[in-house]
């Protein structure tokens, strides 16, 4: 059984998830899918975007620079839109169509088998065998553009502290290493910011009002959209047991304040390639500065 890993680009984590399992599964055309989050895909032959999400798009854009001939199926909100991609799945019948897209795009482009379905006449046919996945003219917001001109998406990270002082220090620290970085005050800011988008990075705080950062951690880890993102906690706490608990809530490294630039770089340096699969040249085509030192 052929086996095609799918790219999922920016997709809400109710999408990812029901994709995930559904992808899963054996499929009609004989063919075996895999399905993640585009961060993580290994080698994708596909990729599965949404037309109505910037962050999609956009993630799409940096992911076609790495993988020039990854096959693009669009979600779209209505019948009729997007008409340039050949690729299309309405998002109200999602998870009935999907499958039966995905296997149309293998047949069409990676398994050799170049039946051009729904053709009625021989220059239908032809029209549909030269068209291209996205369009490459000029539009309104131009979404899509041509691989080798498109600007890689940066690495970016997601700092959860209460204290305002501290998440600009951390962001100064993360500007440095190249990273786009975002900031929430507490778990509940934290998780809004988390279902509308992708981190590469998660710098979090033990001590917060609410829902402490040890929880959070567990939360995000028991996520399967979620889960695979690195997570570097924070405390001033030195104890045993306090570093038990954040072994135990499933974090990837785990800092001390007050931290050095030392410790702080190579904290972020060893959960970054543990989550690249120690591709440190994947790392440094989106802006990684792993060299840098503060002046």
């Amino acid at each position: 059984m052929e086996a095609y890993a799918i790219a999922l680009c920016g997709l809400t984590a109710r999408e990812q998830r029901l994709l995930e399992m559904l992808l899963g599964r054996p499929t009609t055309g004989g063919f075996r899918f895999t399905a993640t989050d585009s961060t993580f895909a290994d080698n994708p032959s596909l990729a599965i975007v949404d037309s109505a999400s910037p962050l999609s798009l956009t993630t799409f854009n940096s992911l076609r620079i790495r993988h020039r001939n990854i096959v693009c199926v669009l979600i779209v909100d209505k019948e009729g839109t997007h008409n340039e991609s050949r690729y299309v799945v309405v998002r109200a019948s999602l998870m009935r169509s999907i499958s039966r897209v995905l296997v149309e795009a293998v047949e069409m482009e990676l398994a050799g088998r170049k039946v051009v379905p729904h053709a009625t006449s021989e220059a239908e046919a032809n029209r549909s065998s030269t068209q291209q996945v996205v369009d490459n003219s000029p539009s309104r917001d131009a979404a899509f553009v041509d691989g080798s001109r498109a600007i890689p998406e940066p690495l970016r990270a997601l700092v959860i502290d209460d204290s305002a002082a501290v998440r600009e220090q951390l962001r100064t620290g993360l500007d440095r290493l190249g990273f786009k970085c975002d900031q929430a005050c507490d778990a509940k800011q934290a998780q809004e910011l988390l279902a509308h988008h992708t981190y590469d990075l998660a710098l979090l705080d033990v001590v917060m009002p609410g829902m402490d950062g040890y929880e959070l951690c567990r939360v995000l880890k028991q996520d399967p959209y979620k889960r695979r993102m690195p997570i570097v906690m924070l405390t001033s706490r030195t104890s045993p047991f306090d570093r038990a608990r954040g072994a135990l809530s499933g974090c990837d490294s785990y800092l001390t304040k007050p931290i050095t630039w030392a410790d702080f770089r190579k904290a972020i340096d060893q959960a970054l390639l543990k989550a690249a699969s120690n591709d440190r040249s994947k790392l440094a085509s989106r802006g990684y500065a792993a060299g840098a030192q503060l002046t």
